[in-house]
């Protein structure tokens, strides 16, 4: 089992940014789990939210700034001093020659970013860290278009309702992984899931009852904001 730190070490160091990564590679997390969108010009940049409002001293949509524009800001999340808005690159190049994996979700199912998936996996296999990369996505449609880009990497299905459609979805296009949030986990529902050799990740863990319950069940990856071993 690999336990990734959720947006990075994000219970003590603001979410997405590279002191949160770093800090979880040093306290010994598997990896971390971050967030994909596009800005404007096209570069790929690692934030969770559709804007930069939450975790920034500013305000508007990332597809309407340039990554130039985006450093004027501090993507701190309340926290005291200057953190930029990292690229997907600086985390991928943080990770090459590490025993440490990146679950990259692509946030495309509010924006669908046109020719996101591309650009993620062409700097993946630039870089040459595919070996340490998990796609995810709780759009279909990227799942689908990271499968056939590669169809021996991981790609998992993201899930937060509407359980029994996604379930459906996954063996129709035989997707391998599934990433439902935590609290849909249960013996028969993992045992379901092995059945069909299917990989199963689940977020975001809230305590140490939990990841210990979803750890006794099987369950392949927990991503937490917290460590919890």
């Amino acid at each position: 089992m690999k336990l990734l730190a959720h947006r990075g070490y994000s219970a003590h160091y603001p979410e997405n940014t590279m002191e949160a990564f770093i800090q979880a590679y040093r306290r010994g997390f598997d990896g971390v789990e971050t967030d994909v969108h596009m800005t404007k010009d096209g570069k790929l940049v690692l934030i969770h939210d559709e804007t930069i409002d939450r975790t920034s001293n500013g305000s508007g949509f990332i597809q309407d700034y340039t990554y130039k524009q985006l450093q004027d800001y501090s993507f701190s999340y309340g926290y005291p001093g200057y953190y930029p808005l990292p690229l997907l690159e600086d985390l991928l190049v943080l990770i090459q020659g590490k025993p440490f994996v990146v679950n990259i979700e692509l946030k495309t199912d509010v924006i669908a970013y046109p020719g996101i998936e591309e650009k993620v996996y062409q700097l993946v296999h630039e870089l040459g860290v595919e070996k340490q990369i998990y796609y995810s996505s709780f759009s279909l449609t990227s799942v689908l278009k990271m499968q056939k880009l590669d169809p021996k990497a991981y790609v998992g299905y993201l899930m937060e309702e509407h359980y029994e459609q996604k379930y459906q979805e996954l063996l129709k296009h035989h997707i391998r992984a599934f990433h439902p949030r935590y609290d849909f986990l249960d013996k028969q529902t993992i045992t379901t899931l092995k059945r069909h050799g299917i990989q199963i990740a689940s977020w975001t863990i809230p305590d140490f009852t939990e990841y210990q319950r979803l750890k006794d069940l099987g369950v392949d990856i927990l991503i937490s904001n917290e460590y919890l071993r």
